[in-house]
């Protein structure tokens, strides 16, 4: 019997420290990289990380206590208030490989973690807040109040001193996730099984699993669905497919 353990783990901060002086206001300069409106800012801004973010902060309070919120039991705020890093501040992996029957039969196993960050869940982003608004957040009563106010906060938000304020930080949710990533058995054919096909040593059988299991809150399809990065270092999610689980069956034979 045998066993390996490959750990790996890393973990990154960053912050501007220097933009120059805006010639217009005599203060450090911001850098408005986007300006979504509704969909939040991202900023270069002294003593921020790169490409941070920046939404209108909303508040929530079922009044009535009757489940369902309504416009008025939701309240964004005008001022926009900095929410945290773009990309993976964590990313920790673990790859164990058991070696049984005199190395006949070799088990691998792979889990990862990445965290630290957030990301905006474009699909139920765009679908809960776009005709015939079908998504959970806005068709069903008994949807968490946190999930109604997500929503309110994004399609109505709230008007103050003749100004509309929405805001989509509901959408914009941690990427926190730990995924079982794969597993594979590799099988040394054996001396009769050799002989019979007249194969030498090292021919094998494999099977491969890969991209088994998610443990995440996230609310999309999968925190790793992607079509692009922008050059804000956005992670584009709108009705993106995540990682597939596919299955493997190899035949290896040396001659």
């Amino acid at each position: 019997f045998g066993w390996d353990v490959n750990v790996t783990g890393s973990h990154f901060s960053n912050k501007v420290v220097d933009l120059g002086v805006d010639p217009t206001t005599g203060k450090s300069r911001v850098l408005n990289v986007t300006s979504g409106g509704t969909g939040g800012q991202v900023l270069e801004k002294v003593g921020f990380p790169i490409n941070s973010q920046w939404y209108h902060p909303y508040t929530y309070a079922d009044a009535n206590g009757d489940g369902i919120l309504q416009i008025n039991e939701v309240h964004v705020d005008s001022s926009f208030q900095y929410f945290g890093y773009r990309v993976p501040r964590d990313i920790f992996s673990v790859q164990n490989g058991f070696d049984l029957f005199g190395g006949a039969l070799r088990l691998a196993a792979s889990i990862d973690y990445k965290g630290g960050a957030s990301i905006l869940d474009g699909a139920n982003n765009f679908q809960c807040n776009t005709g015939p608004f079908a998504c959970r957040d806005t068709q069903d009563p008994t949807a968490p109040l946190d999930r109604q106010a997500a929503a309110i906060a994004k399609r109505f938000g709230t008007t103050i001193a003749g100004t509309s304020y929405k805001s989509s930080l509901g959408y914009f949710r941690s990427n926190q996730f730990w995924k079982f990533r794969d597993f594979s058995a590799v099988w040394q054919l054996p001396n009769a099984a050799l002989s019979r096909i007249r194969a030498q040593q090292g021919s094998s059988l494999v099977f491969g699993v890969r991209n088994i299991h998610t443990w995440s809150s996230w609310t999309g399809i999968d925190p790793e669905a992607n079509y692009g990065t922008t050059q804000s270092e956005t992670q584009n999610e709108f009705q993106t497919a995540g990682a597939p689980t596919y299955f493997t069956f190899r035949l290896n034979l040396r001659y």
